[in-house]
């Protein structure tokens, strides 16, 4: 019976482990497709800058906005470019002794 609780408990380990780590890459394939959706962004802002009229009355920050286009997407870059830490349980501290005697 001790072997079944043990094998058990770590299947079910496993699966929480790679349910994780499956929520981790499809959080970063998330945050890629924003980067990629931003830099879109960007050339669409530099557009409309271009087609701006330099004389009305009330101009459009398009510098503005590209900063803050390019601050998010380099936000997320830097998040992306820092390695993953595999989500693992310390085997160490798995004392396991399931069981015990009828007192």
């Amino acid at each position: 019976m001790k072997k079944t609780g043990c094998v058990f408990v770590l299947i079910a380990v496993l699966a929480l482990c790679t349910s994780v780590q499956a929520d981790v890459w499809a959080e970063r394939e998330a945050l890629a497709q924003i980067a990629s959706e931003i830099s879109a962004l960007e050339h669409l802002v530099s557009d409309a800058e271009k087609r701006s009229q330099r004389d009305a009355r009330v101009q459009f920050d398009y510098r503005a906005l590209m900063n803050d286009l390019e601050l998010i997407r380099a936000g997320i870059d830097t998040h992306l470019s820092q390695p993953m830490n595999p989500v693992m349980p310390s085997w160490d501290d798995i004392q396991g002794g399931y069981t015990k005697p009828n007192s």
